[in-house]
């Protein structure tokens, strides 16, 4: 087993297939008829959503989610076996997650040659609702049960193991902050450059320094605004599912729960509203002081990851939109956190009124 490949400046991973080829694939390896297809949003990967009709075993209309994996993932077919493994674990531990479909041969994933290289598709079951981004007038205790499910989710996830996870390496871990650097010519700004080059180091001194002492365990890796689907349950949001578990990995809670407080944060424009996930967060999970005070650089290195890969994969993609979603909130977001300092950040969530 080998550690999984970093992606390289100039390198160009997405797949590139019509919509006609995404459906001859729905058929060809699931046996599935395709009554329509729409393309949903996606980074380096490309996403279909597919409505069908019948297969090999059944005969009713279903929804399904095509996911055609960029070429780089597809190198690490382990991975891909051990998050299938993870998805289908969490299913029969009753969490709601996309589940990977068997093909017409039995297998959850199959390869094939696209014009862009190689790639690993699978077919995950479809969850109604609708995206946290999309979702509208969000109350705040919505996020206090994003927080609740974060530490319940990495607290199932214990008694889970793929020996895949132990070398495992993406560039969106947080332990990989510091090869943003090889990405930052794409800030042609040369002051926000610098202002991100301060982050990486103030982040490799204060945590990379001390990551053997924290606890660690699998987690998501990326409890985001568009991997949470929500719900109006009796005319209120409620929390239902997580989706794309291609950044899991075995790594430290901290990381964990910084991730989801800085896209909350993003979301609402608004920092504050980072201590409703940490209540809800403590109601599983009580965080440690050491992990507490690490926080706030956590949040700024991963808006810091966000904004330079976001600007990054725009130049390689300028049609993709979704590689930008942070950018507007981002940087107003970031300069006022870095603006602050811990206990001024800390007072702010210790002062939240209490949601339920």
């Amino acid at each position: 087993m080998t550690n999984s490949e970093l992606l390289s400046p100039g390198e160009n991973i997405r797949p590139q297939l019509t919509m006609d080829q995404a459906k001859q694939l729905v058929t060809k390896y699931y046996g599935f008829e395709c009554e329509s297809i729409s393309e949903l949003d996606g980074y380096d990967d490309k996403n279909f959503k597919v409505a069908v009709r019948g297969n090999h075993e059944q005969d009713k209309n279903e929804q399904y989610v095509l996911k055609i994996l960029n070429s780089l993932d597809s190198r690490t077919v382990d991975f891909i076996e051990g998050q299938n493994e993870l998805l289908l674990y969490l299913f029969n531990k009753n969490i709601t997650c996309p589940v990977p479909q068997p093909t017409i041969t039995k297998s959850y994933y199959t390869i094939v040659q696209l014009e862009s290289g190689k790639h690993i598709v699978r077919l995950m079951n479809y969850i109604t609702g609708v995206t946290l981004l999309t979702a509208s007038n969000l109350p705040d205790y919505i996020f206090s049960q994003i927080g609740t499910f974060t530490s319940n989710l990495d607290n199932v996830m214990k008694k889970f193991y793929h020996p895949v996870y132990e070398s495992h390496k993406t560039l969106w871990m947080l332990n990989s902050v510091p090869e943003l650097k090889k990405f930052l010519f794409a800030v042609e700004d040369s002051e926000k450059r610098s202002f991100l080059e301060d982050i990486i180091v103030e982040f490799e001194k204060k945590v990379l320094t001390k990551v053997d002492q924290l606890e660690k365990g699998m987690i998501h890796g990326d409890i985001n605004e568009q991997n949470i689907i929500v719900e109006k349950i009796g005319g209120e949001w409620q929390f239902k599912s997580i989706l794309d578990f291609g950044d899991s990995q075995y790594s430290c809670y901290l990381f964990e729960l910084a991730i989801a407080m800085t896209y909350a944060i993003l979301l609402k424009k608004n920092v504050d509203v980072g201590g409703h996930v940490i209540r809800g967060y403590e109601k599983v999970r009580k965080l440690p002081e050491e992990e507490f005070n690490l926080l706030k650089i956590c949040i700024e290195a991963r808006i810091c990851q966000s904004l330079t890969m976001g600007v990054y994969t725009s130049s390689l993609d300028p049609g993709n939109a979704y590689v930008l979603t942070t950018s507007k909130p981002g940087w107003k977001v970031l300069r006022e956190m870095r603006s602050m300092t811990n206990e001024e950040l800390f007072q702010k969530w210790r002062e939240l009124p209490l949601v339920e």
